[in-house]
């Protein structure tokens, strides 16, 4: 029994390179979303309410490119959709190239005929998800991974200020990129907490003239 004519399909190490760049997207963007939510939500430490309001915020921001998840199947697309289109419009076989308009490719015996335009289908939704969940997990834990280091670092550079300073009163610096917008607050009264931006200040306790200084390090004392 003689093969069929073969159909045109996209190498497999550009399926596997161009899927991987879009695993590293979605799980970057999950980072970047979580961290930044924790700016936007404020807070300082990471209890069960913490973890579900970032896992919530994260999770909502990575859903804004699902729409795109049409670029998962961008090898197929272009090997399987639009290059035999280029092809057939162009009078050649539109599996393989070879010149003329015949009903049958002499070269693959491919018929000539216009290819299918590409459509995303249940699969593409699939494979669009198998990548999303892994992706959203693992920037998610990431994106905290990081939130709690920038409070413990902030945590460790308080002790030492108050070390060279023990008539310290109250000490503050922004978080680190990329919720620089919002800041991490440490005051005798209050103690440790990452106010959001948009919320209202609250009244200064008051604190020593000498404890009034400014760091390298990016801590202003208030």
């Amino acid at each position: 029994m003689s093969a069929g004519p073969p159909s045109p399909r996209p190498p497999a190490s550009a399926v596997i390179a161009w899927r991987t760049c879009v695993a590293v997207l979605l799980f970057a963007v999950s980072a970047v979303v979580t961290q930044v939510a924790r700016g936007l939500t404020g807070g300082f430490g990471m209890g069960p309410g913490e973890v579900a309001t970032l896992a919530a915020a994260s999770f909502v921001g990575i859903l804004a490119i699902v729409p795109m998840g049409a670029m998962v199947d961008l090898p197929e697309a272009m090997w399987c959709h639009w290059i035999p289109e280029r092809r057939w419009r162009a009078g050649r076989c539109p599996a393989c190239g070879h010149d003329g308009r015949r009903a049958r490719c002499p070269e693959c015996g491919a018929e000539y005929a216009r290819p299918a335009a590409y459509a995303s289908d249940w699969s593409t939704l699939r494979r669009t998800a198998a990548m999303l969940g892994p992706a959203w997990v693992l920037g998610l834990i990431v994106g905290m991974a990081f939130v709690v280091r920038d409070e413990r670092r902030f945590r460790n550079e308080l002790d030492a200020f108050r070390s060279a300073d023990p008539q310290l009163r109250e000490e503050s610096r922004p978080r680190r990129w990329p919720a620089g917008f919002a800041s991490l607050h440490w005051d005798v009264g209050r103690g440790f907490s990452g106010p959001p931006p948009f919320s209202a200040p609250k009244e200064p306790l008051p604190f020593s003239a000498g404890a009034n200084r400014s760091t390298n390090s990016g801590l202003s004392t208030k």
